[in-house]
């Protein structure tokens, strides 16, 4: 899978939310990720999932993308997770 992303919101999402893009890929092995597609925010041009997952990095982690090709992710916007995502989380872990 190839990820990808905008420079200029790379350097936002750095500097407002210190995550780097580049060390939230292992997210999507994460085996109890919650992934949904993201209504609020998606156009019928471009639908935009979220998923919430375990990093090496940064711990647990709330990630929003874009399924560009079939081979390709495009990472629009992260930030560790927020009390509520750490619940729901937690619910979906425990559920195994």
């Amino acid at each position: 899978m190839k990820f990808t992303w905008n420079p200029q919101k790379f350097d936002k999402v750095k500097a407002a939310h210190k995550v780097d893009f580049e060390k939230l890929q292992d997210i999507f092995a994460d085996p109890f990720a919650i992934e949904f597609v993201d209504e609020e925010h998606s156009t019928d041009q471009e639908i935009r999932f979220a998923i919430i997952g375990l990093t090496a990095e940064y711990g647990l982690v709330y990630l929003v993308f874009t399924e560009t090709t079939e081979t390709e992710l495009h990472f629009i916007t992260a930030r560790k997770a927020e009390n509520w995502m750490v619940k729901q989380y937690d619910e979906n872990r425990s559920r195994d």
